[in-house]
């Protein structure tokens, strides 16, 4: 999940905080990355197989759209150094087209941010500020994934549901999990399931309707203090669009001022 490298930067990073320097929650992320990070392998877990079953189903479902769109609902705590707890709201329009273009529209309290990528090129632009960032990257959403992490420490927002395996970066760190039961998001018949992973506990709801698409999604982080929440509810799913190529073409305002990305990694090589 929220395999090691987009654990805990979901929506987070790029879209609430873009172009800023580390946080407690990448912070959380680079311990994964320099520490047991386990192994993807459910043989030593405590995870109940309809449960799998059903995360395999939805994951398949993923793997099999050439092309989506879909909108989400999300709320995120931010925890002050007063201990307060804050909840930031926020929607977000997100279209892919694999394997190596996506287009991601954030308004929220934070902010509006939209996110281009094309392929060998990413653009992050903040409305508000009117500034936006752009980096030459390799020419695979996955492969892009882990550049983003490795090299700046963020990752594209539901980051988890753009891989081209969702199921294993699901289940990457992932030890426990169980079929929670029938529910309802927003009168979609879904069941809701439940796991617990190294670093994170999430739940997932996932719909009984051919296909098998996700429709809420709930992560707790418990390695920091406050045990901050993050949920996206989701909705108006597209599984066949049509994306044109200009979609994933950044728009930006002739006044926009370019800023550079911050390279972490480099950061820490030198101030060795």
């Amino acid at each position: 999940m929220v395999g090691t490298r987009n654990t805990l930067i979901i929506t987070l990073f790029i879209l609430c905080s873009a172009f800023i320097p580390l946080t407690e929650q990448t912070q959380v992320a680079q311990a994964q990355e320099e520490g047991d990070t386990g192994t993807g392998d459910t043989s030593q877990t405590t995870i109940d197989s309809e449960a799998l079953e059903v995360l395999k189903e939805m994951s398949d479902a993923l793997i099999s759209l050439k092309e989506f769109t879909f909108d989400s609902e999300i709320t995120n705590d931010n925890i002050l150094a007063s201990g307060q707890t804050i909840q930031i709201g926020a929607t977000m329009k997100t279209s892919v087209k694999r394997p190596n273009h996506v287009y991601v529209k954030y308004i929220g309290d934070s902010g509006t941010r939209e996110v281009w990528y094309n392929g060998n090129q990413i653009t992050i632009y903040s409305k508000n500020k009117n500034y936006y960032g752009q980096l030459e990257t390799p020419d695979t959403i996955d492969k892009t994934m882990d550049f983003l992490m490795t090299n700046y420490n963020f990752s594209l927002a539901l980051a988890d549901i753009l891989n081209s395996d969702p199921y294993d970066s699901f289940m990457e760190t992932t030890e426990e999990g169980i079929v929670v039961g029938d529910s309802r998001v927003r009168g979609e018949e879904c069941t809701h399931l439940a796991f617990i992973g190294k670093y994170v506990d999430w739940q997932i709801w996932i719909s009984n309707d051919d296909p098998a698409l996700l429709y809420k999604f709930v992560i707790n982080y418990k390695e920091l203090e406050g045990a901050p929440q993050y949920q996206a509810i989701f909705s108006n799913w597209n599984t066949s669009p049509d994306l044109s190529d200009s979609v994933f073409k950044a728009n930006l305002p002739k006044d926009a001022v370019k800023i550079d990305f911050i390279n972490f990694k480099k950061q820490k090589g030198d101030a060795k």
